[in-house]
């Protein structure tokens, strides 16, 4: 039987073969199990669209994973979120596979590789995107599919083939999460820098294959985009430059770099992500990642270990610094899975560390003993299996999604409050799920979607990148062209006709009435679902702040109950207020309405609402959503005359939350402007009037 040398020994064909088996199936056994059986949050519902339907996904574009999920769509059995999500599970599972190489050609013996393996598989960050459909495990797949051809090619320099299909991989990498692979392209290139005179040859031929392998996908892409599918992210890519905007993500600047984001928030994901690697591969996995690491310097393979360190820093360190997120739950979320390599090169490190490991123990043994190779192996069976048993405990309650309901009840409530031949207009996070509900399984035919900002949908009411005021046109020419009930969520102000029909967490537009007036509308379905909202207590970060969101919607429109004094309604919803009392974001929402509508009968119910909030904030998830309650807390001390309370309250909005959408800046600013014209240039004052913070 034929058998390639490595690094530890040989490579047993059947005994390799059955270990990278179990590599790959075990993950995907897990995968299936705690998979959604229907669309979530985060962009789920947005590639489910776009791969069913051959669309174009968001910036960059992802023309080589819509393919794969598309391919995945016309299996003959299940839904298209199983199929989609299935997607996700086999192509996380496979790069546990190739991370089993990996750590195989880095000198571990099978029982250790195939731990570093189940151990990546089960991280929770890992976890959580193997199980929708998500970019991330097919951005992993390439790199350690690529990882692994550079390591087995460093060994046979002379075959051209390992090298030609490292290009293919690379090249296609691009067509994904390419950011990402850029950022790890240093460490790649230090992995084959001792053999860069043989690769320099081969340079190219190697460029020849991989710049089709990277464009090919993206003309499709943008021939795909003028064929009006019915998932069309910006629309038709017309021009280079459109491609430019496109692929380049400068859509997302205003994203990547908040202008309140500081080096304490970038310092803050440093330690929250140094915390994260602690426990990701467990503790005691942790312990072994660090010393295969030292290992490897100490053996003097500077290339390997070099390269690996470059990958992890470039996906961790590098990427925190180049963006300028603002460090809270809700950011956390987003950045979460960036850093997967980081988490996939540790696992690498931990196999090389549990073989070293198990080599002592085992020269340690009695001679007797020692000679027993079944022996080595099962005490490294034994040691990985607590380790990987110990790390899929830890993880399971927050990655088991089986039973995932969140955005089926959100969609669910929002269809069934729409009357026939409505037209319902979302934004945001609901556009994925209501997308999928209406264009893949058609629940409601009936009803018109579109999106308030003019993207995803193919069908859309104007280009995305007209302005404000002109969208605004379009919506009221629209509005009062049509016949249909045309419906909105009460959280986005575009909207040109704020007068209407509220019914909890939409509001539907009412043509020819008084500009300002609101009818009130209860619907058993919306109290129903408030019910559940506030009783909900979520695993899933986006499912937490997704829920946070809707409760301030329908404080806000509790707060018009109250600002009624329709005393009727008031104690017909008695419970409802009292559950809302429960929740920050719903407090939050009660007193923004009663501050922007009412007088100075209300401040009193305002000052409890606000204080009942402050024993809540821990709730807030977001600097923003934080900020929100001291600003109002400074506007109600501000409409009782207390100014200086005022001031100190909305500096502590501005502390938390520095950024130009936060209202305390301008109320700052504008007792700054007061305050001058009391006391212009060249009048001095011994005492100034407002102490307000500099």
């Amino acid at each position: 039987m034929n058998r390639v040398h490595a690094q530890d020994g040989t490579f047993n064909p059947l005994r390799d073969g059955i270990a990278l088996a179990a590599s790959v199936i075990g993950p995907l056994v897990l995968y299936v199990l705690t998979m959604p059986r229907t669309v979530v949050l985060e962009d789920d519902g947005l590639f489910l669209m776009a791969g069913a339907h051959l669309g174009v996904a968001h910036p960059p574009g992802y023309p080589f994973y819509t393919l794969i999920v598309y391919l995945f769509t016309q299996l003959p059995f299940g839904s298209v979120a199983f199929l989609g999500h299935l997607s996700s599970a086999v192509l996380g599972a496979l790069t546990c596979g190739c991370v089993y190489v990996c750590a195989r050609l880095l000198g571990a013996s099978p029982t250790p590789a195939m731990t570093a393996a189940w151990l990546f598989a089960a991280s929770e960050h890992f976890w959580s995107q193997a199980i929708i459909t998500e970019v991330y495990t097919l951005n992993a797949l390439f790199f350690f599919g690529l990882y692994a051809l550079l390591l087995y090619g460093v060994r046979q320099p002379h075959r051209t083939g390992i090298w030609v299909a490292a290009a293919v991989v690379y090249g296609l990498s691009l067509t994904n999460h390419w950011p990402l692979m850029v950022l790890s392209t240093p460490g790649l290139m230090l992995l084959v820098f001792p053999i860069w005179r043989t690769l320099y040859r081969k340079l190219p031929l190697l460029f020849g294959v991989s710049l089709p392998c990277a464009a090919l996908p993206y003309a499709w892409m943008v021939w795909r985009s003028h064929q009006d599918p019915l998932i069309n992210f910006y629309g038709s890519l017309d021009t280079l430059k459109e491609f430019w905007h496109y692929f380049s993500r400068q859509g997302y600047a205003h994203i990547d770099a908040s202008p309140s984001a500081g080096w304490s928030d970038r310092f803050g994901f440093m330690q929250w992500l140094g915390n994260e690697f602690l426990w990701q591969l467990t503790l005691p996995g942790f312990a072994l990642a660090v010393f295969g690491l030292i290992i490897l310097f100490q053996r003097r393979q500077i290339a390997k270990a070099g390269s690996g360190l470059l990958v992890f820093l470039g996906n961790s360190i590098v990427l925190i610094a180049l963006l300028g997120f603002d460090f809270d739950f809700f950011w956390g979320a987003i950045f979460r899975p960036y850093s997967l390599l980081c988490y996939g090169i540790a696992a690498l490190w931990l196999g090389v560390g549990l073989q070293v490991v198990l080599d002592w123990l085992a020269e340690r043994l009695p001679s007797k003993f020692a000679q027993r190779p079944r022996l080595k192996i099962g005490m490294a069976a034994l040691v990985g299996t607590a380790m990987v048993a110990w790390s899929m405990h830890e993880h399971w309650r927050a990655n088991d999604r089986s039973d995932s309901d969140f955005a089926e009840h959100y969609a669910d409530m929002q269809l069934d409050i729409l009357p026939e031949d409505a037209v319902l207009f979302v934004f945001g996070d609901a556009t994925g799920p209501m997308g999928y509900y209406q264009y893949i399984e058609n629940r409601r035919p009936d009803v018109a979607l579109y999106n308030l900002q003019g993207l995803v949908y193919g069908k859309r009411l104007y280009d995305p990148f007209l302005p404000k005021e002109k969208k605004k046109e379009v919506l009221e020419q629209f509005t009062d062209s049509t016949e249909r009930a045309l419906f909105f969520p009460m959280d986005f102000d575009i909207f040109p006709n704020r007068q209407g029909r509220i019914y909890g967490f939409l509001m539907e537009a009412v043509k020819d009435s008084e500009p300002g007036t609101i009818e009130i509308k209860r619907h058993p379905r919306g109290e129903e679902y408030f019910t559940y909202l506030v009783h909900l207590q979520p695993i899933d970060r986006w499912e937490r702040v997704r829920r946070n969101g809707l409760l301030s919607q329908y404080g806000r429109y509790l707060g018009l109950i109250y600002f009624s004094g329709d005393s009727g309604l008031l104690n017909s919803m008695q419970e409802l207020f009292r559950l809302a009392e429960k929740s920050y974001a719903c407090l939050i929402g009660m007193a923004s309405t009663l501050i922007e509508h009412g007088n100075s009968s209300h401040w009193e119910q305002v000052s409890t609402w606000l204080d009942k909030a402050e024993t809540l904030k821990y709730e807030a998830l977001k600097k923003q959503t934080l900020a929100r309650l001291y600003y109002l807390k400074g506007s109600l001390l501000q409409k009782q005359g207390k100014r200086v309370e005022a001031v100190a309250s909305f500096g502590k909005s501005r502390d938390i939350y520095p950024h130009p959408d936060n209202k305390a800046l301008e109320a700052l600013e504008q007792y700054k402007v007061n305050f001058k014209r009391v006391n212009p240039p060249g009048r001095e004052s011994p005492k100034p009037v407002l102490p307000f913070p500099p």
